[in-house]
């Protein structure tokens, strides 16, 4: 399932695949002259990121072998199972180790364990894309980020693959003349707001002497 939202994420980014096998596909995108390449891997078990390369080099059509951007500009996803989120911890050096390696492509490992995999269970990547840009779902997350929620397991995708694009939810803009004015009116300071807007830019002086004739007025006797 989550190389099929991966897939999907590639596509919704404009990326066409190419070519697959049972656990890798190629990827390509081109924008006027501008080309880049994705391969969305298939990560069985954790191996050495020069053995990691040569299965990938291997593999690749020829196509992408004889383009020179494709070992410059290319994405190497790596989808990794964990039985447990705990076991990360095991695997952390490995997994950082290939994340690190600056050789042939940049390297994303995407690990993720059944909990996890239940808890996207039935999202596609717009769903996703939707769940993810949610402030309120955002909001609950930044307070307890460990929890194992749909939000978290989402979120996490987006954390780790940052080349994707996340679409905001575009919202009213509430003109900022307004955004004062209900606010000084909530703290009962519309007067004050008044006599700053009237006399602010001309009378320092005599703003200050409003000012402090409004707060004696206030004032019990």
């Amino acid at each position: 399932m989550i190389i099929e939202l991966i897939h999907q994420a590639l596509v919704a980014h404009g990326f066409s695949k190419v070519q697959d096998n049972d656990t890798t596909g190629f990827y390509i995108r081109e924008q006027g002259t501008a080309i880049r390449f994705a391969v969305l891997h298939r990560l069985d078990e954790l191996i050495k990121p020069s053995d990691l390369n040569a299965a990938i080099n291997q593999s690749a059509p020829d196509t992408f072998i004889k383009d020179p951007a494709f070992r410059k500009n290319c994405d190497l996803i790596c989808i990794h199972h964990l039985d447990k989120l705990a076991e990360f911890k095991n695997h952390e050096e490995q997994i950082f180790e290939i994340e690190e390696d600056p050789h042939f492509y940049k390297k994303y490992v995407l690990y993720y364990s059944d909990t996890e995999l239940e808890a996207i269970k039935g999202l596609d990547f717009k769903k996703l894309n939707k769940l993810v840009s949610d402030k309120s779902q955002f909001n609950i997350y930044k307070n307890d980020p460990t929890a194992p929620t749909k939000y978290s397991a989402a979120a996490k995708i987006f954390i780790k693959l940052p080349f994707l694009g996340l679409q905001l939810n575009k919202v009213e803009l509430i003109p900022l003349r307004r955004q004062i004015e209900e606010a000084v009116a909530e703290k009962d300071l519309a007067r004050t707001h008044e006599t700053v807007q009237k006399l602010g830019k001309t009378d320092l002086e005599e703003l200050i002497k409003e000012l402090i004739d409004d707060e004696l007025a206030n004032l019990p006797n």
